[in-house]
């Protein structure tokens, strides 16, 4: 019985056991290359959920490119408020964390804004985990995670808070800041900061594809600590008025990040039933 006792595996060893794993594993991944290289590659979508719009609203969108960004991400806003309740994509991201550039990541996204909910399966260079599920208001908070390869399939899901050491320290953004509508909101809230303080220059760069689908827009902001990046960059998709695509850099003018959305599809009716632990393939005990 003594030794039943010594050998049975209680939850606290497991979780002793996963964050050693984890810990490893994360340690393996630091020593990626230190640089950020490839062009961010953008596109507009094409999902036919909108007909073209005028050349009339592509001159005031092209005006506001010009003299006030804090005006066209609100009215981005309001459109998808309007318009979007739910999207699948293809998120596509590259990132420098901890001073360590990561391999370029491929994900398959499920979300919905009612709750707030994201599920997504890596597809290409997944860090710990290859699938997330984070639901506003449920399991306490916390995201749920699957651990990737044999740990998946040792200790099926775990629970991680989504801004905490552990996921941190694979991304910039949490799964809580996921999305087109929190994207721009979070553009809104710099840009009112600097225009608050009458700072930071803004420029619209003309268009990111021969079509004119995507537009350029940049913003440079001096050295401040509540200032995110130097420059960002972001290519605003004209028929859906959302942000394609987003890229950073410090200011030691070394880039921090690059995300993209590519075949992106509205409203495809998803619910509250493709967001379950069972329908991502996910196993929590």
């Amino acid at each position: 019985m003594l030794i039943k006792r010594v050998i049975r595996p209680t939850n606290n060893r497991i979780r002793l056991i996963v964050g050693i794993l984890l810990a490893a594993m994360f340690c393996v991944q630091c020593t990626q290359p230190d640089v950020l290289r490839g062009n961010l590659e953008v596109a507009a979508i094409g999902d036919g959920t909108v007909e073209s719009i005028s050349q009339g609203r592509i001159k005031e969108l092209e005006r506001l490119a010009e003299t006030d960004h804090v005006t066209l991400l609100k009215q981005a806003l309001a459109n998808y408020s309007k318009s979007y309740q739910d999207y699948t994509c293809t998120f596509t991201k590259k990132e420098r964390v901890n001073g360590k550039s990561r391999d370029k990541q491929e994900i398959q996204v499920k979300f919905i804004d009612q709750p707030f909910s994201v599920a997504m399966r890596w597809t290409k260079n997944a860090p710990v985990g290859d699938r997330i599920l984070y639901i506003e208001g449920k399991y306490n908070g916390q995201m749920l995670v699957q651990p990737k390869g044999f740990l998946g399939t040792l200790f099926g899901t775990v629970k991680r808070s989504p801004d905490g050491p552990d996921a941190m320290a694979n991304t910039r953004r949490p799964v809580t800041l996921f999305g087109f509508k929190r994207m721009m909101e979070s553009l809104l809230e710099v840009n009112e900061l600097a225009a608050s303080r009458g700072e930071g220059k803004f420029t619209f760069e003309g268009y990111k594809t021969k079509a004119r689908k995507v537009m350029v827009l940049k913003r440079i902001l001096p050295p401040k600590k509540d200032y995110p990046a130097k420059t960002t960059v972001w290519y605003l998709d004209v028929d859906h008025l959302v942000p394609v695509g987003m890229k950073a850099s410090d200011w030691d003018d070394q880039e921090t990040c690059q995300y993209s959305y590519s075949n992106v599809k509205f409203n495809v009716g998803l619910t509250e039933n493709d967001f379950t632990p069972k329908a991502n393939g996910m196993k929590l005990k």
